[in-house]
């Protein structure tokens, strides 16, 4: 086989895998509690022609999911009181829409964009990295991509971030083919791109003074008397924003106020309770870290692509790259860590995800150039099997495969080897870094086979019946202070546990403090642990 056909057929393997992987993984699944806003939120958008609901996300997603529901004879009340009433309840909307028809149906469609938003950054991914670097380079940027956790995470539910990510990833590739090639075909689809990642989610707006600054100085090197650079920025800058701008008003289905984007913009961390406390590394603090997404990068990242990722650095003179080109990578990508480190929730690392497609672009480029050192170094394949780093890039290959394929499907609650793996994650990150409600329909078959277990579960805006999870065994905290002499046998979702620490602090009782007291005797995924008191 030819290396041309060699690096098509990989190509069109990953990309598969890009989408399968999350797709199957995605069926094992009840509904992130995300999820019962975002896929009924935009089938109302759909129906209503207004944005009522959830507007601390734009609604281009949300459209995009709830687009295939369209199809589907539905159970849906335009006159809900809580759709047009004076309050409007999102939560409560979301779980009666969304569990009065074919939950996992629903969620099955609404998934589906976004698995294939990730299969698009995959393409674009293989893309850049083909024309900046080579088609080899490209191809292994798109497998550090294909396995990686937090992106198959993130690819099998309806949130924002991966659609952010795959967006705004895209945004700086044509602004990069613009400025390579010159071509204003180039600028307008960076412009398209950017209302879509603007579209997507707010925290895009970190990317706007990133690709201002582009704009301007390309402009400005152009040469020229004054007024022809301002001419020509402001041409250029209105090739980027026409786009962009009717992007946005689209997705906003045509508002007839001017201020929409600044008043969902400003609505963001509106129902944000100050008083509530992050966790890493248990312990807990309203306030959070600097170093959360780092820590948190670190631990839930592979450690083979961690070593790809040191190693890029490392040898980055290896890497041959022109200014713009470097500019292009490292600007957003840092400038975007940077905002989310200091100014987002530390809640979890998929905030950063829109970073990590630029850092994988970067690795590929790395990885392409040794592989073909390699594979100058011996005319036949004979030949490199001695040699130390051909076999060392094998096995840190089969490393990273191995760190997808042994966790499937529980791809978001999985920990490298520097903290013990998936097992000790709750040591040190809790929320969507973990478990986030999705495991009903497992805790569900559980039950089925262990009748008498009782279940304590903290996320409320699901529904445990709808996965017939016998609401009569559920227990709650009540007066009678049952959990300081539990009998029997207990669910409990990790979450929750996690947040039984603090409780227990709070209210100075030892005995709501489950992690430390006692040793679970059986696991749902990482999602609950399961307690014999006999």
């Amino acid at each position: 086989m030819s290396e041309s056909r060699f690096i098509k057929t990989g190509v069109a393997v990953l990309l598969s895998l890009v989408f399968f992987i999350p797709f199957f993984s995605a069926q094992n699944f009840s509904p992130a509690t995300d999820e019962i806003i975002h896929l009924p939120g935009g089938y109302s958008y759909w129906k209503t022609g207004e944005i009522a609901l959830n507007p601390e996300h734009p609604p281009l997603v949300k459209l995009m999911a709830s687009f295939p529901l369209l199809f589907m004879d539905l159970k849906f009340d335009a006159n809900d009181v809580s759709l047009v009433g004076p309050f409007k309840k999102q939560w409560t909307f979301g779980s009666k829409f969304l569990f009065s028809n074919d939950a996992d149906r629903l969620l099955l469609w609404g998934r589906l964009p976004i698995m294939l938003l990730s299969v698009l950054l995959g393409f674009y991914i293989y893309k850049w990295g083909s024309e900046m670097f080579s088609r080899k380079a490209g191809l292994l940027a798109l497998f550090l991509y294909a396995f990686m956790p937090v992106i198959i995470t993130n690819a099998q539910f309806v949130t924002m971030d991966l659609p952010l990510a795959s967006f705004s990833f895209i945004t700086f590739y044509y602004l990069w083919k613009f400025v390579i090639a010159g071509q204003k075909k180039h600028l307008a689809c960076s412009g398209l791109f950017l209302g879509m990642a603007l579209s997507s989610k707010f925290s895009a707006t970190v990317f706007l003074p990133v690709v201002a600054l582009f704009v301007l100085i390309y402009a400005w090197q152009c040469g020229g008397e004054l007024n022809v650079k301002m001419r020509r920025l402001a041409n250029f800058s209105l090739l980027m924003a026409v786009p962009a701008l009717a992007v946005v008003y689209f997705s906003y289905l045509m508002p007839a106020d001017s201020g929409f984007y600044l008043r969902g913009l400003k609505s963001v961390y509106a129902n944000w309770k100050p008083d509530f406390n992050l966790y890493l590394n248990g312990k807990f603090s309203p306030d959070g870290w600097w170093y959360y997404f780092l820590e948190a990068f670190l631990i839930k990242t592979p450690i083979p692509a961690l070593v790809a990722f040191a190693a890029s650095v490392l040898f980055y003179k290896k890497i041959k790259m022109d200014s713009w080109s470097k500019a292009l990578v490292f600007l957003p990508m840092l400038f975007f860590a940077f905002v989310t480190s200091a100014k987002a929730q530390n809640i979890s690392i998929r905030y950063l995800v829109p970073a990590i497609p630029f850092l994988i672009l970067y690795a590929g480029g790395l990885a392409g150039i040794m592989s073909h050192e390699l594979r100058i170094m011996g005319k036949e394949i004979k030949s490199l099997i001695h040699n130390s780093y051909f076999i060392i890039l094998i096995l840190l290959a089969v490393w990273y495969v191995w760190s997808a394929v042994s966790i499937y499907p529980d791809f978001m609650p999985y920990f490298n080897e520097f903290i013990g793996g998936p097992k000790n994650g709750y040591k040190y990150l809790d929320d969507s870094n973990i478990e986030w409600g999705q495991d009903l329909k497992r805790l569900g078959k559980y039950q089925a086979k262990n009748p008498d277990i009782k279940v304590i579960y903290s996320w409320s805006h699901s529904s445990p019946e709808y996965y017939r999870v016998s609401m009569s065994n559920f227990k709650q905290a009540d007066e009678s202070g049952w959990w300081r002499e539990p009998k029997g046998r207990f669910a409990v979702n990790t979450f929750l546990l996690i947040r039984m620490q603090l409780l227990s602090d709070q209210k100075n009782d030892p005995a709501l403090n489950w992690l430390a007291l006692y040793e679970p005797v059986d696991k749902i995924g990482q999602s609950f642990f399961v307690y014999e008191f006999k």
